[in-house]
């Protein structure tokens, strides 16, 4: 079988090499190569590439120049017929494709046409009723004889109906006004451009991916180009809107780029960074100054008693280590809070009770939930007026002293103005739409557990709680170990549940690091240093996962 894999199908000889296809895909990838080069020669003597200073376009220029050479280095390799530049050949051709068929939907305005689309469904969403009823129509249909004139009637007219439904929703939408842009768009020279760029990618991609025969190419090759193929549309996505932008965080974080104004970025190295990182420690009496002790412009972060001194520690941006600790209370809370519930929820979906999955399902739902609308609902419900919060704990506590004749003090808890107690706040509502997804999670790992092993531990007289502790835990520790994992993620990364939940707050007690990040960039205007900050919580949340990863490797090893 292994051999049969890479068996070599028949490869032309050197006198049909030439045909018609690859020579216009030979004289593309030249005019490519050229247009690269001459975009790389624009971009060199830009002077202020959206008020980036030069050392980006002229990284795109050298970027550029290597893909020409790459497509220079292709033609000759494919005149000889060689299947690796064939698939360098479809994979960047197909990439091409992709790019232009985005420049040519943003030349024609498809995409402010799509969101005029959302919301003319939106404005016409009574119409959208004629679907549910042409639907019934045709079920309806379907419920007499087949061929009979009942039938074929209804489900003409049910069709009819949804139709109908269909060419007014998408009238009253606007739809003719679209196809008339979209018809006087292609007397644009720029969007006739980008639709003969497509157009011709795709016919160069297309060409090389019939000649595999020609080119000698192997079952496993062919493989590969099709896996290829399948992962473009993700690698588009990622190179544009992930990689590139990582890149230029990463550069700008060394910069003082303001990202307002006219002024471009200044190199400064290292500066943001220390900046930030820069701590000091001093070990001092109450009556001696901290500033008389520590290096300028450090405040005090923490300060531990040693009888009758205390060692103080002090930093250049206390905010910012302020919003770390703040964000590491916020991880251990939710983790507390989260995944021993989650557990216990998933172990009683995991009973066998009618009705279970109609639960798992309930249970689930606020995962699936937009954070921002889940943030509202619990601004309201912890509201300290009218909130069903703190409605129910004074109905209680009225129980109490009325029943038992206790004299307890309803606390009337402001939960999202005590700075005690807005951390706490923010952390049940996160674990609250967690919970649904890890338990689901911890389930499939339920689920996957031998019953015979739990049935032969019951034999052996373990009892629940032995049964739990010493068979049940080791053997989903994989999939607690991935919820750990998750959840510690998403609690680090956490800002729209403090940014919705406490609207328009100043109190620091709300401050994480992503929200820190988010008022360096964009209320301070310091893009550069927030930029530092998002690498440096890019390295606490590397470092913490590979130390996860570290201890979940070393107890599988005691374990085993």
């Amino acid at each position: 079988m292994a051999a049969t894999t890479n068996i070599t199908l028949n490869k032309q000889t050197s006198g049909e090499r030439v045909t018609p296809g690859l020579i216009f895909v030979l004289i593309w990838h030249g005019v490519v190569g050229l247009g690269l080069l001459f975009g790389a020669a624009q971009l060199w003597q830009v002077e202020a590439f959206f008020n980036l200073g030069t050392f980006v376009p002229r990284f795109l220029g050298v970027a550029l120049i290597a893909l020409a050479a790459v497509m220079f280095g292709t033609i000759p390799l494919l005149y000889r017929l060689h299947n690796g530049a064939r698939l360098i050949g479809i994979i960047f051709n197909f990439f091409g494709f992709a790019l232009a068929l985005l420049l040519f939907g943003h030349l024609i305005g498809l995409y402010l046409g799509i969101d005029d689309l959302a919301r003319g469904l939106f404005q016409n969403a009574p119409l959208l009723l004629g679907f549910p009823v042409g639907y019934g129509l045709v079920w309806l249909a379907r419920r007499f004889a087949e061929d009979s004139t009942p039938r074929v009637r209804l489900e003409q007219i049910g069709l009819g109906v949804m139709m109908l439904a269909l060419i007014v929703i998408l009238w009253q939408s606007g739809l003719a006004n679209s196809i008339g842009t979209l018809i006087s768009s292609f007397t644009r020279v720029d969007v006739l451009a980008a639709f003969a760029a497509l157009f011709v990618f795709l016919a160069a991609g297309t060409v090389l991916l019939r000649q595999g025969d020609r080119f000698g190419e192997t079952i496993l090759q062919r493989e590969a180009w099709q896996g290829w193929l399948f992962l473009l549309p993700n690698f588009v996505n990622f190179m544009l809107f992930f990689a590139l932008p990582l890149l230029l965080s990463f550069y700008l974080s060394f910069t003082d780029y303001a990202g307002v104004g006219n002024t471009p970025p200044n190199f400064i190295v290292f500066d943001n960074y220390a900046r930030m990182l820069s701590l000091d420690a001093a070990i001092i009496t109450p009556e001696q100054n901290l500033q008389d002790f520590v290096r300028p412009n450090h405040f005090e972060i923490a300060r531990i008693a040693l009888g009758d001194q205390a060692l103080v520690l002090a930093a250049r941006d206390p905010l910012f280590w302020q919003s770390l600790m703040t964000t590491f209370r916020y991880c251990v809370l939710l983790l507390i809070l989260s995944i021993p519930t989650a557990l216990g929820l998933a172990l009683l979906l995991n009973a066998k009770i009618p009705g279970m999955q109609f639960f798992r399902a309930v249970y689930f739902l606020p995962s699936i939930a937009a954070v921002v609308g889940v943030a509202l609902i619990w601004q309201w419900l912890y509201n300290p007026i009218i909130g069903y919060i703190n409605y129910a704990i004074t109905g209680l506590v009225t129980g109490l002293n009325s029943t038992f004749g206790t004299n307890i003090t309803d606390p009337a808890i402001a939960w999202m103005t005590d700075e005690n107690i807005m951390l706490l706040s923010a952390v049940i509502m996160a674990a609250w739409q967690i919970i649904g997804f890890n338990a689901v999670i911890l389930l499939a790992g339920l689920q996957g557990v031998p019953k015979e092993v739990m049935e032969a531990a019951t034999v052996d007289g373990a009892n629940g709680w032995t049964r739990f502790r010493k068979i049940l835990l080791p053997l989903i520790a994989p999939t607690t170990f991935f919820v750990t994992v998750t959840t510690l993620i998403s609690g680090l990364q956490a800002f729209t549940e403090m940014f919705v939940l406490f609207g328009n707050s100043t109190s620091n007690a709300r401050l994480t690091t992503v929200f820190y990040l988010y008022q360096q960039g964009f209320q301070r205007f310091q893009m550069g240093y927030a930029s530092a900050t998002a690498w440096v919580l890019f390295a606490v949340i590397f470092v913490i996962t590979l130390i996860q990863f570290r201890l979940s490797s070393s107890n599988r090893a005691y374990s085993d």
